[in-house]
This record gives structure tokens, C-alpha cells and sequence, in this order.
């Protein structure tokens, strides 16, 4: 099987129909305020927030062998994890402002002008609300939703 070389006329073609497939804007509905609208960030943005979460999460495994014959066997296998949550919260914050013009708005930093930008989210939605948009928002936008919402609509 022959493959064309891509010329680049093509190349940019698909990179602009890529580009047009991804979701820029996305509407969440956050209990006890409404449907609140977010935008796609750069994505120097999203993979700086992947970086910050998974450094904040610490996930070893632990096996414990038994000797049989002169062989080894994995008798017991043991997940531990161990979650930084300040570093998890203040991934997520600096994700959800950077995501939500609202929080960005100036009469929102005047509102809340004795914290730093950052801190709004967690100021607005709560530490638990805010960890849990800024994993809804990666997915929206890393295009897992629009993946799975694929695959549910294949099924049936």
C-alpha cells in the first residue's frame, strides 16, 4: 500500500480541520448558579495543569512475593497513593480561572481584591467544586466527553 507524501497545502488543510474540531467554548451548569460559560485555554495551559496534578498525586505500588520451587510469585499486589491536596487545589484554581471569563472579569478581581486571582474559584465554588470543574473542563476540552458521547451514540 502506496502512501502520498503530504505536500503542505494538505499538511495545513487537516491541521486547520483538526483545530476546527476542537471544542473552543463549553457551558457547565454549577449547582446554585446556573449554566456558566468557559472558554478552551492554550495548551501550554491544559498540559501545565496535567503536569501540576500528576505531581501532586503519588501513586506507588507495593508486591509482595512468595518464593516456591525456587520460582517467585506475586502473592499480594497493593496500590498506595498519596495526594498533595494544597498542590491539587491550586492546580485546579489556576485551570478554572484561566478556563472562566467571569472569574477574569474586573468586577470580579475588584470583588475579590484581597486574594490573588488564583484563589477566586476556590473563593466562589469551594475547594471540592473547583477540583471537580477543572477534571470536567480538562475532559471537555481534551475531547474525552466528545470521545465517549461517540462511542454512547455508535452503541445505540
Amino acid at each position: 500500500m502506496d502512501k502520498k507524501v503530504l505536500g503542505l497545502k494538505d499538511f495545513l488543510k487537516k491541521a486547520a480541520e483538526n483545530e476546527e474540531k476542537k471544542v473552543k467554548v463549553t457551558h457547565i451548569d454549577i449547582k446554585n448558579f446556573g449554566l456558566i460559560e468557559f472558554i478552551r485555554p492554550r495548551e501550554g495551559v491544559m498540559i501545565d495543569y496535567l503536569e501540576e496534578v500528576t505531581d501532586a498525586v503519588d501513586i506507588t505500588k507495593e508486591k509482595t512475593y512468595e518464593e516456591e520451587n525456587d520460582t517467585k510469585k506475586v502473592l499480594v499486589e497493593k496500590e498506595n497513593s498519596k495526594v498533595k491536596m494544597r498542590s491539587l487545589i491550586e492546580a485546579a484554581e489556576k485551570f478554572v480561572y484561566l478556563c472562566c471569563p467571569m472569574l477574569q472579569a474586573k468586577e470580579t478581581l475588584e470583588t475579590y481584591s484581597n486574594m490573588s486571582p488564583y484563589e477566586i474559584p476556590t473563593a466562589v465554588f469551594g475547594h471540592n467544586l473547583t477540583i471537580d470543574l477543572a477534571n470536567k473542563l480538562n475532559n471537555i476540552f481534551d475531547g474525552t466527553e466528545t470521545r465517549k458521547k461517540v462511542k454512547e451514540e455508535i452503541k445505540n
